[in-house]
């Protein structure tokens, strides 16, 4: 039995055209992905360039400035802030550092600015002093209308309402029980306002005027304060002060003068 050959047949020619256009198709393919990958390159090269040039001192807080702090002092509004000297301009959460800031007793707002030649300034606007609370070692300290202690009096206290039956806590905390004698403060009229001399506040939160020279106003509750205010006024021009116990305008439709029995 002879042995038999097998063979691949032999390959059927390509048309020159096909065969050009097969190469034309591949070296396209490689062409876009040689694009591709540059195009890739190139992203990767700008993302990491400009990520580099946020880790440089080119964008580091070279400058720290305060605005507007008179008695916070810039060095703790700057502590306050969280900001360093060489900290990464775009790090930096400008609306958690300005509520930072705020937490300081006496900030009533702060803003940060950042500038591009590294320079950061903090802007604050402070709270207004409108009464002072006592303490129980005989100190006085200043209260904002909102009830917050800003600190302790430092020189003059005119035209600072005391404010009695209520007891300081820390600074930057509000005044327990304060609210009531502020509202009220806030609802006095110029007139009213100058015979006044302090505002004390009851365990109860009903609040009484000290007048000057002599008596009390008793407001009662903080509620209806314009109303009470008003009718105070009416009666404050019509009765003799002198010798005078005191005026009850708790009920302002009924208000009832009473004096010291002799």
């Amino acid at each position: 039995m002879s042995a038999r050959t097998l063979e691949r047949p032999a390959a059927a020619p390509v048309d020159p055209r096909i065969e050009a256009r097969r190469r034309s198709v591949v070296s396209q393919q490689r062409r876009r992905r040689r694009r591709r990958l540059l195009a890739v390159v190139v992203v990767l090269g700008v993302v990491g360039g400009a990520w580099l040039l946020t880790r440089t001192g080119l964008l580091d807080v070279d400058r720290l400035q305060v605005e507007g702090a008179v008695h916070e002092s810039a060095q703790d509004v700057l502590d306050a802030s969280g900001i360093r000297l060489g900290d990464q301009l775009l790090d930096i959460d400008a609306g958690a550092a300005s509520r930072r800031v705020e937490q300081l007793p006496w900030i009533d707002t702060a803003t940060v600015e950042r500038s591009p030649g590294g320079s950061v300034t903090v802007t604050v606007t402070e709270r207004t002093p409108v009464a002072t609370v006592g303490d129980a070692m005989g100190g006085r300290h200043l209260v904002d209308a909102s009830g917050r202690l800003l600190g302790p009096v430092e020189g003059d206290t005119n035209g600072l309402m005391p404010l009695e039956g209520v007891t300081p806590g820390d600074p930057g905390q509000p005044v327990e029980g304060a609210q009531g004698a502020l509202r009220a403060l806030a609802a006095l009229s110029p007139g009213v306002r100058s015979r006044v001399s302090a505002i004390a506040v009851a365990p109860d939160g009903a609040v009484q005027l000290k007048l000057v020279p002599q008596g009390v106003a008793v407001l009662g509750e903080p509620t209806d304060l314009e109303a009470k205010v008003s009718r105070l006024a009416t009666v404050m021009g019509q009765v003799d002060q002198r010798d005078l116990g005191g005026i009850d305008v708790t009920d302002p439709s009924t208000a009832r003068v009473w004096r010291p029995k002799a």
